[in-house]
């Protein structure tokens, strides 16, 4: 496992390096339609070839791009090479890379890692050995005098975060696996994406990351998050610091 964790924290460095040396203005060009469905943008194939070159047929990989890699290893390599892929071609400072470590579902993630590539925060979690940022160990807030969301609005939204936009102090940042460590991080209360339109990809590693930071995530209706390694299947999510808000957002 050390060996795997080592080479996917290269991946990590290798994806920023090169995404820190591109035009920005290609990242938004569309160059083909990735295996979840959605059009390849310039910005998500260059980095997701820079992980690729890194892992070679060490693990199997799962990937929003190309999909699904079998190399007939025990560990899936599960990875959104660009965690908020909109934020990066409009030149919002608000995006980077997501991998997990594990086998068959979010359940059995045992590593997992974020990385923002404008600040080159790193969020990280190893399971049963707690999250860190940095390197610094962190946990979700229990502070709840000034509780601040993160909902999706927009289209992806529904009549709950609605509501909650016009009651609450609440964000909406555009990359999922990044707003789910500033759950873990203690920076906000709660993420809640609350249609079933993420895939694993996007939330291997915020799933491990906030669990281990001492909080949770479940879907939209309450039940814990658990999603196997599969991009046909798509989920709502919501991390929570505390059950008491998980009551109130549902």
């Amino acid at each position: 496992m050390d060996e795997l964790i080592d080479m996917v924290k290269e991946a990590v460095e290798a994806i920023d390096r090169r995404v820190k040396k591109e035009d920005k203005n290609k990242f938004g060009l569309e160059l083909e339609m990735g295996a979840d469905g959605t059009p390849t943008l310039y910005i998500d194939k260059v980095a997701e070839d820079e992980a690729l070159d890194v892992i070679g047929n060490e693990a199997n990989i799962l990937s929003e791009e190309i999909g699904f890699i079998d190399n007939g290893k025990e560990y899936t390599i599960v990875m959104d090479p660009i965690d908020g892929t909109r934020n990066a071609f409009h030149g919002i400072p608000f995006y980077g890379i997501s991998m997990a470590i594990g086998k068959k579902a979010t359940d059995d993630v045992e590593y997992g890692i974020v990385k923002n590539i404008p600040t080159g925060d790193i969020y990280e979690a190893y399971k049963g050995n707690g999250a860190y940022l940095n390197g610094r160990r962190i946990e979700v807030s229990r502070d709840y005098s000034d509780i601040i969301y993160c909902l999706t609005l927009g289209e992806s939204g529904n009549e709950k975060t609605w509501k909650l936009a016009n009651l609450k102090t609440i964000r909406a940042m555009g990359a999922a696996a990044l707003e789910m460590c500033l759950v873990a991080s203690g920076a906000v209360h709660a993420y809640f994406m609350p249609k079933e339109s993420l895939r694993v990809t996007d939330f291997a590693a915020g799933c491990l990351i906030v669990r281990e930071a001492e909080g949770e995530v479940y879907n939209a209706d309450g039940e814990i998050l658990n999603v196997p390694f599969d991009l046909k299947i798509r989920s709502s999510v919501l991390a929570v610091a505390s059950k008491d808000i998980l009551e109130e957002l549902i």
